[in-house]
C-alpha cells in the first residue's frame, strides 16, 4: 500500500497539467484583443498625421473618398486598401508604402476598420 501512495502525485500530474494548460489556453485571446487595441492606437496616430486632412476626422470623406460607407471603388478587403495606401490610386491617393512601411500601414488598416465599427 505504501508503494502505491508514492505513485499518486505522478498519477495526478497529467490531470494537473491538464487544468493548467486549459487556464493558460484562454491568455492569447485576452493579449490578442490588447495587440488589437494597440494596432488601432497606431493607426489613429498614423491617420491623424496623414490621412486626416483628405479623408475627414472618422474616415467620413471630404476631398477623398469616405473610408466608413461600404462604396469601396478599388475593394474592401484588408489586401485591398494595403494596396490602395501602398501604392496610390489615380486623382489624388499618393503612394505611402516608402514613407511608412508594411507595419505602419497594417496599423492604419486596423485603425480603418475599429472607424467602420463605431
Amino acid at each position: 500500500m505504501k508503494k502505491f501512495m508514492l505513485f499518486i502525485p505522478f498519477l495526478l500530474m497529467p490531470v494537473l497539467l491538464l487544468i493548467m494548460t486549459s487556464c493558460t489556453e484562454k491568455a492569447p485571446t485576452s493579449s490578442g484583443s490588447a495587440n488589437v487595441s494597440r494596432e488601432v492606437k497606431k493607426g489613429a496616430s498614423i491617420y491623424e498625421m496623414k490621412c486626416l486632412n483628405c479623408h475627414g476626422e472618422k474616415g467620413q470623406g471630404g476631398i477623398c473618398p469616405n473610408l466608413v460607407d461600404n462604396e469601396w471603388k478599388y475593394g474592401s478587403t484588408d489586401n485591398d486598401i494595403y494596396k490602395s495606401i501602398a501604392e496610390g490610386r489615380p486623382g489624388g491617393m499618393p503612394n505611402w508604402d516608402k514613407v511608412l512601411g508594411e507595419e505602419k500601414i497594417k496599423s492604419l488598416i486596423a485603425y480603418i476598420r475599429s472607424l467602420k465599427a463605431e
